[in-house]
């Protein structure tokens, strides 16, 4: 069985440059891989370093769009984050008042 997207993998053109061409027929659709090592160690969840390539279009991993959602995503995370300290210091706040109330009106 073949891993996932192995299928637009041929043979390497060049036995001495160890870089894995793809098939002839392939369509504008089909991923291309270029990778320097072994395919098995390259397309995986982990991938080895000199696997990738550098991103040449603006949605591959890490070109700009990938930096841009992640800087989206900690921006949202700090607006959350100051939200929910900001009610909670400000509950705080109310429940010691509203204790600091009770003592003053038991102790009279």
């Amino acid at each position: 069985m073949l891993p996932f997207g192995a299928r637009a993998l041929a043979a390497p053109t060049n036995h001495r440059s160890g870089v894995v061409a793809t098939a002839d027929t392939a369509s504008p659709d089909t991923t291309i891989y270029v990778i320097k090592q072994d395919p098995a160690l390259c397309i995986n969840s982990n991938p080895r370093p000199d696997c990738g390539f550098k991103p040449t279009q603006p949605g591959d991993p890490g070109g700009w769009m990938q930096y841009t959602a992640f800087a989206i995503m900690i921006g949202a995370l700090s607006i959350i984050g100051t939200v929910v300290v900001r009610n909670v210091m400000k509950r705080d706040r109310a429940i010691a008042e509203a204790l600091r109330q009770a003592e003053e009106n038991s102790s009279k």
